[in-house]
């Protein structure tokens, strides 16, 4: 009878562990990007393996194309050929997709990071935080304040180091995927320095956790492709 009762425990216990263990995800989005002089539409669906550190996105319209974010680079991949690669920050562990892995989209990862906690404050039944650079950072970064409702994020803005706001993002719509709560709407409006505002829609549909169909495309190799 000990036997059995320790038994159950110990599965208990490596069921919990296993389930905690997320470590892929991938689903459908659609994008819509709007201007004052211009419309974008693009569909497709992502892959993000947190051990292989890659966001592969691979897009139906308006072109089929793979896109490939890998530590500082952005590869585009069209009929089997690499035709575009550029330089960009490594941000791959600050990804929305890295965050909702890791429980850390409530606080978008900004616990133990670069940032840290001045303020906290309730209204109108939200959480709103302020977050600040350190002293190394505040050449480079202005601050964070974000807002959460039922332990969930819903908006985040970002500031220069002037205390200018360079850019908002809203999260809606949330569903939970093996306990994991994700949006299935982003809104993000980005500020230019000229007054314009750029508006951008992503809505997200059949979010898989730790799917294990399509490994060639969670273990992908731009090498391949060279």
């Amino acid at each position: 009878m000990k036997k059995i009762l320790i038994f159950l425990v110990v599965n208990t216990i490596f069921n919990i562990i296993y389930a905690q263990n997320f470590y892929r995800i991938c689903g459908d989005y659609t994008i819509k990007g709007k201007s004052e002089n211009s419309a974008q539409l693009i569909i497709g669906k992502f892959y993000y393996d947190k051990n292989e550190k890659k966001i592969i996105n691979v897009n139906v319209f308006p072109e089929k194309a793979i896109w490939v974010t890998s530590d500082t680079n952005l590869y585009k991949i069209v009929d089997d050929k690499i035709v575009s690669r550029q330089t960009i920050p490594d941000f791959t562990l600050f990804s929305m997709y890295h965050m909702v892995l890791n429980n850390q989209l409530n606080n978008f990862g900004l616990e133990g990071s670069v940032f840290t906690l001045e303020n906290v404050e309730s209204v109108d039944g939200m959480v709103i935080s302020t977050w600040t650079p350190s002293k190394n950072v505040k050449k480079i970064f202005g601050k964070v304040m974000i807002s959460s409702k039922d332990d969930k994020l819903f908006g985040i803005v970002f500031f220069d180091t002037e205390d200018v706001i360079i850019k908002k993002q809203f999260f809606e719509d949330y569903t939970m995927n093996k306990g994991l709560p994700f949006p299935g709407k982003i809104t993000e409006i980005t500020f230019s320095d000229d007054g314009k505002e750029l508006y951008q829609v992503t809505t997200y549909r059949n979010i898989l956790v730790n799917d294990h169909d399509d490994e060639n495309l969670y273990h992908f190799s731009v090498s391949d492709y060279q």
